[in-house]
């Protein structure tokens, strides 16, 4: 028997409460921004899209569910319940009958359908609004669940027929948690946007070295993802989530905060010929060919880090495409076409006397927000990619680094959290952190007496926040090895992991 039902259908002439309509929303499943389910009983059968919805005013997402089949989440997209009053989204139901339903939710106490959250709800004909109280969510035995470590959630037809349903966003509300009394609106900074519109797009005709003046013109006019990508979204003004301090602890209160000088990248012209990697290991999850590689790609770490380190400092970079010395390593390559803005990241590259060999191979339309697909990586762990991270010496000398930043920490948790696609962990402690998970630099961090270049990062790290992306060194983000840019570390290392805090993801 199902349990208790809990949910309230409001007709079209119901007003929503102020309190309400004042209250924090977080997406759960943002259809209007482009998000997803990833989650089918049955694959093929019950089919969905994005698509208009003029009763409902709102892109929505529009479901032909098969009889008795579901759709949902796996790999919740916001895992903690606790702090919020109600689950809401608006439905168009376009039959002239009622439609059947039930929301189940599984969470990290579900060992079965005893301990599993099954609610039933029925769908007036035309447009409604659905909303579930949290706090009366129970499981099905009767006992409480664990609402702060939600795992999965899906809607399923009960009906003996297929069923056509509108959905708007789904949404999580909590009674003005934020303190104020408006939602919190995602932006970016207008003024970097405009500083970019109005810079001029150089003319490429030849590979440019990512470590000169002219690579700065046009990294200085190019727009890596539209202005609403998450990469791109000022981050300043999110609530801390309610698990930080448990998430900062994991990875290390009073480890030091570091970088990596590693992460170059190959510029090139629309021009630039394209050839077949020789080998991808990871096959079903990597792009495929032909690809734009430049002869003079640079691997993980070319040139500075060679340079600065006198065991290696006498290597070619032909020396190190071919790994003539076995160092091994992640050999991320990353490849940036400005004109079409297009990226192309490489795992494991190496140069072979037949052509190029690759771990991992993956492309990003630098024009769209389209994510990797749900459960695939990239060459970083979590499916995100690594050029739009990497703190560059054209922004360093402009001030403020202008965009989120990768971080890697030493264990993550077996979970990810959009923009991320993938987790890289057997570990399911709610204390560690999800691929994805944002983290900033406190306000009140004091960044004076920093030198210029130390607080460009600092200052980005406050407004965007840097994403968890890969497994390796605790609190060491990505900065490009160019000689241009000063060596960091000792002012780096001043801040301790303390000075950090998880930001509860709105996007």
């Amino acid at each position: 028997m199902l349990s208790k039902i809990h949910w309230l259908i409001l007709g079209l002439a119901l007003m929503v409460p102020a309190a309400l309509v004042n209250s924090r929303q977080v997406p759960l499943l943002a259809v209007s921004l482009g998000q997803m389910p990833n989650d089918t009983g049955s694959d093929g059968l019950t089919t969905y899209a994005k698509s208009p919805c003029p009763q409902l005013d709102v892109p929505a997402l529009k479901v032909v569910f098969a009889s008795g089949d579901t759709l949902g989440v796996r790999m919740a997209k916001v895992t903690d319940w606790k702090a919020f009053t109600a689950l809401h989204f608006a439905v168009y139901n376009p039959a002239t009958a009622d439609a059947h339903f039930t929301i189940t939710i599984t969470h990290s106490g579900t060992h079965g359908y005893a301990t599993r959250i099954d609610t039933a709800f029925t769908l007036k004909p035309g447009k409604g609004e659905v909303r579930f109280p949290i706090a009366a969510l129970k499981n099905n035995n009767g006992s409480l669940p664990d609402l702060a470590n939600i795992l999965r959630w899906y809607i399923a037809n009960t009906e003996k027929e297929p069923v056509t349903v509108f959905f708007g966003d789904l949404l999580l509300e909590g009674d003005d948690l934020t303190g104020g009394a408006t939602a919190i609106k995602l932006h970016g900074d207008p003024a970097r946007e405009k500083r970019i519109h109005d810079a001029k797009m150089p003319t490429i005709t030849t590979p440019v070295p990512f470590d000169t003046p002219q690579a700065d013109l046009i990294l200085s006019a190019l727009e890596i993802f539209p202005s609403d990508n998450p990469w791109n979204l000022l981050v300043d003004d999110w609530p801390v989530s309610v698990n930080s301090d448990k998430i900062i602890s994991s990875i290390g209160a009073n480890k030091p905060f570091r970088y990596n000088s590693d992460m170059g990248f190959a510029i090139i012209p629309p021009t630039q010929a394209r050839l077949d990697l020789q080998k991808v290991t990871y096959v079903d999850e990597s792009d495929k060919g032909p690809f734009p590689i430049p002869d003079g790609v640079p691997i993980e770490g070319w040139p500075s880090n060679f340079s600065r380190n006198p065991a290696l400092k006498n290597l070619t970079l032909e020396s190190v495409q071919r790994d003539m010395k076995n160092l091994g390593g992640d050999r991320h390559a990353l490849v940036v076409d400005p004109t079409n803005r297009m990226l192309y990241e490489f795992y494991q590259m190496k140069k072979t006397d037949t052509g190029w060999t690759a771990t991992q191979a993956s492309v990003f339309d630098l024009k769209s927000n389209t994510l990797r697909p749900d459960g695939w990586t990239s060459t970083d762990a979590a499916g995100l990619p690594i050029f739009p991270a990497v703190v560059r010496y054209d922004e360093l000398q402009r001030g403020m680094v202008e965009h989120a930043m990768r971080v890697t920490v030493r264990r993550s948790r077996r979970a990810y959290i959009e923009p991320a696609t993938h987790y890289a962990s057997t570990l399911t402690d709610p204390s560690l952190p999800r691929m994805g998970e944002r983290i900033r630099l406190k306000k009140d961090f004091n960044t004076d007496g920093f030198s210029p270049a130390v607080q460009a990062i600092l200052k980005g790290l406050k407004k965007y926040g840097m994403f968890v992306a890969d497994n390796g060194i605790e609190w060491a983000i990505s900065v490009a090895p160019d000689p241009r840019i000063p060596v960091m570390d000792a002012e780096l290392r001043l801040l301790k992991g303390s000075d950090f805090e998880v930001v509860e993801m709105l996007k």
